[in-house]
């Protein structure tokens, strides 16, 4: 359950969904061995993991995925550069 900003440098808590930015990240499920993976058919749906940055946090930041690091809080500004640069 979400009790805080994603943003590890900000404390505010979740009240209300009215402010800030709601997040849904499909987060692939632990490897397993090829042996379990043919046994388990369907194949299981990933899971669905929630981050929530506050109005403040959500105007300067946003989310993004790293394979090595996972869900990190980035500069909005950061991405606009990535996108020029490519």
């Amino acid at each position: 359950m979400l009790a805080k900003c994603a943003n590890p440098t900000c404390s505010t808590p979740l009240v209300y969904l009215r402010e800030g930015k709601i997040f849904m990240v499909e987060a692939p499920k632990a490897s397993k061995s090829s042996e379990e993976r043919v046994a388990a058919m369907p194949k299981a749906a990933n899971r669905i993991e929630h981050f929530w940055l506050c109005g403040p946090c959500s105007a300067q930041m946003t989310l993004a995925y790293d394979r090595q690091h996972g869900v990190q809080v980035v500069p909005k500004s950061l991405l606009a550069l990535r996108a020029v640069a490519s």
